[in-house]
């Protein structure tokens, strides 16, 4: 019966099953169709057995005594089945119970990094933030050190530009001193080139006077 099942799953006219789409059917399913075949089988093995053992002259209590048997396996097997479904109910409640344990512990977790995370990130900022102040403070006092060392490098220079000055002044006051005294002492040499000039001639004069007489 079961491949009866399979052929028309997979030969049915309107829209049959692929073989993976029938082997992908939920193993319940499954477990289904094969109690009912067994189901199946085992009615008609009873059949079979009920007219062999009408047959019989003793085969009438024979049957009452199976059908007795077959229904305590009934029950008995209607209780494992009660009991496979408590079972597999305890089992999906202990499952269940076991993600939301795992979903608190990761949401918990999640929130904890979020946390942490939004954590350093404030603190990294705070850091970024004393760094480039103390970077502004640094450059503006470098600036401001450059500043003044220029201011007091200009001052010298124009302090030791004043006393050149004064100096340069000083000496080409004494320059043209000096220049007014060398023409002044030309014009004294040449007064006393003149005075000697005229001192030969007289001294010339004289002497022809005297070789005259």
């Amino acid at each position: 019966m079961k491949k009866d099942v399979w052929l028309r799953l997979t030969n049915c006219k309107n829209k049959p099953l692929s073989e993976e789409q029938v082997r992908g059917i939920h193993p319940d399913i499954e477990e289904l169709l094969t109690r009912e075949v067994n189901r199946y089988h085992n009615k008609k093995n009873r059949q079979k057995i009920k007219i062999e053992a009408n047959a019989i002259p003793e085969g009438s209590s024979t049957l009452f005594r199976l059908d007795g048997f077959e229904k305590q396996l009934e029950e008995r097997e209607l209780h494992v089945q009660q009991r496979e479904n408590n079972i597999k109910k305890t089992i999906e409640a202990q499952v269940a119970e076991e993600r939301k344990h795992l979903k608190d512990e990761y949401d918990a977790l999640k929130s904890r990094l979020e946390s942490e995370y939004n954590n350093c990130m404030v603190d990294m900022k705070q850091k970024i933030y004393s760094f480039k102040h103390q970077l502004e403070e640094q450059q503006k006092s470098g600036s401001d050190d450059l500043e003044r060392q220029y201011k007091s490098r200009i001052c010298a220079l124009d302090k030791s530009n004043a006393v050149k000055d004064k100096e340069i002044g000083k000496l080409s006051a004494s320059l043209s001193r000096s220049k007014n005294e060398i023409k002044d002492l030309k014009h004294v040499l040449s007064s006393v080139k003149k005075t000697i000039k005229t001192l030969d001639d007289i001294i010339y004069s004289k002497d022809q006077t005297i070789i005259a007489y």
